[in-house]
């Protein structure tokens, strides 16, 4: 831990510039002074000191020290709060996503904020390379075998003794292991509900679900989300008492693409409500690892006390997409979903579970998380101070402390899918609004992913962004 003791220095230094305790344009203390107040070497100073230059928030003065900068908070407005309609309804995503353009990928002209997944520099890429050489190096053979429906029971109970990190309990024997996030939510659906059911959703949310509940031929219901707070736990209680409600479906932390996460009484709440009226919740906490600040948050499986919340969760955000690993702990549901895991797929790569509990056992996965949270608040730091710059001034975005997304609010007479074809014709692309909601809702917001290595390429394409946005404006005002 004493090797990230700059992060923990840098984290204080920015949240006392966000407090005001460091006013913009005030000095830092000196390096000696804080060496000789906290006992640590210059070195581990200077390191922090980069860091806060990294994200943009002070600057190193000649002969003067270091002087702030601005703050890590956003000046624009959080994006206003919607209303959905609370009544069941058909999922419609398959004709909303034929509105999206998916330009050349392979194009290197283009810079893209579209989707929500770790550039590869930001991978453990040697870590992950020894991981894998090692699991291939088993004598025994085991890693050419199928594994178990569950999964290897090793890399289960490293995932198990990690749920104390969001005040959890659980057990090898709790968790099952996956190919990805994705198939543990298509799964636990799979396991409560059945053709024609209704699921309570949070809105916006990831349009990959609406594409599983879809699949699934499930009704759902959107309840719209505060920027702040989330979802209103009185109005899902309502919803559930009054309709029949097979399933909820919530994002607890870092809510894909409008960043919310639920505060701890919340989250409690939903987890009581759960066990009082015996329906399911399944909280996607695919995000939870990545956070900015300095302890990871609980979810609401860390206040199920009987089995009523399905917990489902991945490394593809945070270690290895190509890995496709993910998990879920489903409580009094875990024989339905085990057996749904064999007759889905047998089980999950044998040789690619053995790699993954090899960068959990040796501590790789940590020290990358270690580095990587930083590193994602700087990158994300640094799209929100070029948004503000180059963006109209009107526009309203999201506060995320944690994630991979930022969720952008645009003038109302904005189209996100005209907009996205002009942007691609400059070699730009994002994700449209309208792809978070059931029948393409959110038509003037757009999301964009703070995943880019940081360049002027990068920013320069995020200029461009900004120069179609106003261009529109201008001729929707007869300019």
């Amino acid at each position: 831990m004493k090797d990230f003791q700059y992060i923990a220095l840098a984290e204080k230094f920015e949240f006392s510039i966000n407090n005001g305790t460091y006013p913009i344009g005030s000095k830092l203390p000196s390096l000696r002074s804080i060496r000789q107040q906290l006992k640590i070497s210059v070195g581990t100073i200077l390191k922090a000191f980069a860091l806060l230059e990294d994200k943009g928030l002070v600057a190193g003065k000649e002969r003067s020290g270091f002087v702030v900068l601005r703050t890590s908070v956003s000046s624009v407005s959080l994006p206003k709060h919607g209303e959905n309609n609370t009544l069941a309804q058909k999922i419609a995503i398959g004709k909303v996503l034929q509105e999206v353009s998916f330009p050349d990928s392979e194009n290197k002209a283009y810079v893209s904020f579209f989707n929500a997944v770790l550039n590869p520099d930001l991978l453990p890429f040697n870590a992950l390379r020894r991981s894998l050489q090692q699991a291939s190096r088993d004598l025994t053979g085991h890693h050419l075998q199928y594994e178990s429906a569950a999964g290897n029971i090793h890399l289960r109970a490293e995932i198990a003794r990690r749920s104390f990190l969001w005040q959890g309990n659980l057990a090898a024997d709790d968790i099952i292991v996956t190919n990805g996030a994705l198939e543990a939510l298509s799964l636990c659906l799979r396991a409560v509900t059945k053709t024609g059911d209704t699921v309570v959703v949070q809105s916006p949310i990831y349009h990959g679900i609406l594409q599983t509940i879809e699949s699934l031929d499930l009704k759902i219901i959107e309840l719209s989300s505060c920027p702040v707070s989330g979802i209103d736990v009185q109005k899902l209680e309502e919803i559930c008492t009054q309709q029949n409600i097979s399933v909820c479906l919530i994002i607890s932390n870092f809510n894909n693409p409008n960043g919310i996460t639920l505060n701890n009484e919340k989250k409690s709440a939903i987890a009581a409500f759960a066990e009082r009226v015996q329906i399911p919740v399944i909280d996607d906490d695919i995000y939870g690892d990545l956070h900015f600040q300095a302890q990871r948050p609980t979810n609401i499986k860390s206040y199920d006390r009987h089995g009523w919340v399905m917990l489902c969760s991945s490394f593809s955000k945070s270690a290895a997409p190509g890995y496709r690993i993910g998990w879920c702990a489903v409580g009094r549901f875990t024989e339905q979903v085990t057996q749904l895991k064999a007759v889905t797929n047998v089980a999950t790569a044998s040789i690619i579970q053995s790699s993954l509990l090899q960068l959990l056992k040796t501590g790789a996965y940590d020290r990358h998380l270690r580095k990587l949270r930083p590193e994602l608040h700087r990158l994300m730091l640094l799209t929100i101070q070029t948004i503000e710059k180059y963006f109209p001034a009107d526009i309203r975005m999201s506060r995320p402390e944690g994630g991979l997304v930022l969720w952008i609010e645009l003038p109302s007479h904005i189209d996100s899918f005209e907009l996205q074809k002009k942007a691609i014709d400059q070699f730009v692309n994002f994700a449209p609004g309208p792809l978070f909601s059931n029948h393409g809702d959110y038509r003037n917001y757009i999301r964009i992913s703070c995943n880019n290595v940081w360049n002027v390429k990068v920013e320069n394409a995020l200029k461009r962004l900004g120069d179609i946005i106003k261009s529109m404006e201008l001729n929707h005002n007869g300019y």
